[in-house]
């Protein structure tokens, strides 16, 4: 359940909340810091939470998968991330691929 991942990945320190944002990642052992979910209500709060993001201890790369439809594609390619591919979901949605070298 999603409270579940939630309330672990608060205890984890990987839930990143901010006025009129939210951030839910997981930063592996390799290095490779995933959005698992990020939601922005307010100009430029997307922005905040990925400079926050990016000065994460041992984070060597920030990776992220978004739907093919949604305008926040071209967010991620604003900011430096580089498509990586397409993945498609056991529902048939295509998702892009993006990762952020740090």
């Amino acid at each position: 359940m999603i409270f579940d991942a939630l309330y672990e990945s608060a205890q984890r320190g990987e839930l990143l909340l901010i006025r009129d944002g939210f951030c839910h990642w997981h930063l592996r052992r390799d290095g490779q810091l995933t959005i698992r979910e990020i939601i922005s209500t307010r100009r430029g709060a997307g922005s905040e939470m990925l400079a926050r993001l990016r000065q994460t201890p041992w984070a060597t790369s920030i990776f992220a998968k978004c739907p093919l439809d949604l305008p926040a594609n071209a967010w991620y390619q604003k900011r430096g991330f580089i498509f990586e591919g397409l993945e498609i979901t056991p529902k048939g949605r295509q998702l892009k691929l993006w990762r952020l070298s740090l």
